[in-house]
């Protein structure tokens, strides 16, 4: 399973704030697209926030269908990613100028 497909399971997942944190962490120290990695830090920095000013931390939620910006950024990244059906290191290569060899 590639980081976006863990990031987009994660996200669709019913669990606390809290262990949201931790499994994005997760996927963050397994994954070496900085892209992925620059959304789930925008995102877990809310998701601080959000946990320390909440009165309900232990309240499982999604963050599907969340509505900060951070949230839907993420999401919409490894939607496309896997979209576009290919591997990271593909993608990750062709960031940096790769092009698959001509036949």
């Amino acid at each position: 399973m590639s980081s976006y497909e863990k990031t987009l399971k994660s996200l669709k997942e019913i669990k606390s704030i809290s262990s949201h944190l931790t499994a994005l962490g997760k996927v963050k120290v397994a994954s070496e697209d900085t892209s992925l990695n620059q959304a789930i830090d925008s995102l877990v920095r809310e998701l601080q926030h959000a946990h320390a000013n909440s009165k309900h931390k232990s309240t499982p939620t999604s963050l599907e269908n969340a509505t900060a910006p951070e949230a839907k950024a993420l999401l919409q990244y490894c939607i496309r990613a896997i979209g576009s059906k290919k591997p990271e290191w593909q993608i990750l290569a062709e960031r940096h100028g790769w092009t698959p060899p001509k036949a």
